[in-house]
């Protein structure tokens, strides 16, 4: 019989996983009252919830476009942000 944990894939992108953990860093520091934890998680997160927002953005973008019938290789697609 297969072993079920072999079903289950985790596919997240670097930017999620960096915010999971900055969310685990600053419960981490709440939880047990670790100052020195708590600014750098804290940046963490927000740059890392600044980015999937971004990355949200842009993914959506495209996608509506392409549904839209404006397709857009990844070429000749616009600068958008100056980033990607």
């Amino acid at each position: 019989m297969a072993d079920p944990a072999s079903n289950f894939k985790i596919n997240l992108n670097q930017n999620l996983w960096v915010l999971i953990v900055s969310f685990l860093a600053l419960g981490a520091s709440e939880y047990w009252k670790l100052g020195q934890l708590q600014t750098p998680a804290l940046v963490m997160a927000w740059v890392s919830a600044a980015s999937v927002i971004v990355t949200l953005v842009v993914y959506t973008a495209r996608y509506v476009l392409n549904k839209l019938g404006y397709p857009m290789p990844l070429e000749k697609s616009p600068n958008w942000l100056g980033c990607i």
